[in-house]
């Protein structure tokens, strides 16, 4: 009994510090500023980088195991960048979490801003993109080239179910905002991203 009122005793005060550093942040602005606020999650692209493997790397692999293209998996990067009025506020790096960098990507952050009427940008675009394995093995015009690019093609066909759905629940490798507003002094207006519009939006002012 005495561990449960503790624990909601401690919960109560968790929640009565972050209240109160809301307020203290909004408070904390002068009279003639706003506050920018851009803050999502979604889910990494996963994209493939494939390079031609030298004669030398080739022979070394196994008979059973010897592919011309190497192919490694992981997940996109992305650039954030928020503007006003063509001003760059802030840029940064975004990558999903864990050690892989496969789980999901976090956006937040908070920028002050002068009050008033403003135009608001912000960017968020991938930076890395795939390099297909048939692409490289379209030079070569070898017989096993050939019959390796075939299979590959094969693989690829037995795989675009599964690709399609990574694709579909990924966030966009574009996404943008561009809006015109007055930004009231001492406000925070948040930027975005819905997962069912697949784009970023303007969704409330904060008081």
């Amino acid at each position: 009994m005495i561990r449960r009122v503790l624990a909601a005793a401690l919960a109560l005060g968790v929640v009565g510090i972050v209240v109160a550093a809301s307020h203290v942040q909004l408070a904390a602005f002068p009279e003639t500023s706003a506050m920018v606020r851009v803050s999502w999650s979604a889910r990494p692209e996963r994209v493939e980088t494939c390079r031609r493997l030298n004669d030398e790397e080739y022979a070394k692999l196994p008979a059973h195991m010897r592919r011309r293209v190497e192919c490694e998996g992981t997940t996109a990067r992305y650039e954030l960048r928020v503007l006003r009025d063509s001003v760059l506020l802030a840029v940064d790096t975004v990558r999903g979490g864990g050690l892989r960098h496969d789980r999901e990507l976090y956006v937040y952050r908070e920028i002050a801003v002068p009050a008033g009427p403003a135009h608001i940008a912000v960017r968020f675009v991938r930076l890395d993109s795939s390099r297909a394995a048939d692409a490289l093995l379209r030079a070569d015009t070898s017989e096993a080239a050939a019959r390796e690019a075939a299979g590959l093609r094969d693989r690829a066909a037995r795989e675009d179910e599964e690709r399609e759905r990574r694709r579909a629940e990924a966030v966009p490798p574009r996404l943008t905002l561009d809006t015109a507003l007055t930004l009231a002094p001492r406000t925070a207006v948040l930027v975005t991203y819905g997962d069912a519009a697949r784009r970023l939006a303007l969704r409330t002012r904060l008081p």
